[in-house]
């Protein structure tokens, strides 16, 4: 419920103005709009409707999320965001804060409070011109500059912190992240986590290339591309010491690699995998003893991605 008292000067037409849009673009992965008006009491309401697992920020916390989970929300958030571009409004603020987590786990794409009707002034409507400066597109320069495809550039970015954590992503100022973000340098292309599969790589960087044109052309295409990428097993990490582990179905049939230095500097890779945690066992032609650092990274990133795409069962 969003309540403005009756002593605050406001034009009630833009308050009203989100839940306008939102009514516009009514879709099972967009927050339901229930009612809007006046209380006895002269304040002003929109009343939307209540999702108490609260937002994908709250539930991914800074950390990285599934791979499975990323996905089905992001393709929950294309299919609303997609809907609400044929409904001729542009949302202009997709970020994890502003995707809300329904009863059944699915994606609402929520806050439409800077959302405008595709082609229309900013000031004629009365909403403010803010920006969240970290997912805001390279050629947005001002109101008018906004389009679909800053909206998906939101999305590519959304998708990246999705699977990569928070900390892929440096504390930077407003400025320097826009400053960043023109020279293809925020987010870091080329900066992923080592389970993050190539397909998935190619396409969040298609969603955030710094050319328009270059960039998925609505989101319906960056959903069906991103329907088509194989996602068959989640891995959690583990910071050691000495170097770093993965591991991944306890529940079931269980995996685990690590990446461990060695005293003399050389590293070592570990594969193992059984029908539970203490039913382990090495898997001899997927292991690397006494490799360099490269050496080591390059096979890990391979056999944790091999197994990603299901060409290791």
């Amino acid at each position: 419920m969003k309540l403005i008292p009756p002593d605050k000067p406001i034009n009630p037409t833009n308050f009203f103005h989100e839940a306008q849009l939102l009514k516009a673009a009514e879709h099972p992965n967009v927050v339901h709009i229930e009612d809007t008006g006046t209380l006895d009491d002269g304040r002003l309401y929109v009343a939307m409707e209540f999702l108490p697992k609260g937002s994908v920020e709250d539930e991914a916390k800074g950390h990285f999320l599934p791979l499975t989970r990323a996905k089905r929300l992001m393709v929950d958030l294309l299919r609303g965001l997609q809907h609400a571009h044929n409904q001729g409004v542009l949302h202009r603020d997709v970020k994890p804060a502003n995707i809300l987590v329904g009863n059944s786990g699915e994606a609402k794409l929520a806050d439409f409070g800077l959302a405008i009707p595709k082609g229309l002034n900013l000031k004629s409507l009365g909403v403010k011109d803010y920006a969240y400066a970290l997912h805001l597109a390279p050629e947005v320069s001002g109101p008018s500059s906004y389009s679909i495809l800053s909206d998906i550039y939101a999305c590519g970015v959304t998708l990246y912190r999705l699977v990569n954590g928070d900390n892929l992503m440096p504390a930077v100022s407003p400025d320097d992240a826009r400053a960043l973000a023109a020279q293809g340098k925020l987010p870091d292309r080329q900066c992923y986590r080592d389970f993050i599969p190539r397909p998935l790589r190619v396409l969040i960087n298609k969603a955030i290339n710094l050319e328009p044109k270059e960039r998925f052309q609505s989101a319906d295409d960056m959903r069906h591309a991103l329907e088509q990428v194989t996602i068959e097993k989640n891995w959690t990490e583990t910071l050691k010491s000495n170097g770093i582990e993965w591991t991944s179905g306890w529940d079931s049939k269980c995996y685990h690699v690590s990446r461990i230095r060695r005293a003399n500097g050389l590293w070592d890779v570990t594969v193992q995998k059984g029908q539970a945690k203490h039913l382990l066992r090495r898997v001899s032609d997927l292991c690397l003893k006494g490799a360099t650092k490269t050496k080591a990274e390059q096979h890990c990133r391979r056999v944790l991605q091999d197994f990603v795409l299901g060409r290791i069962k």
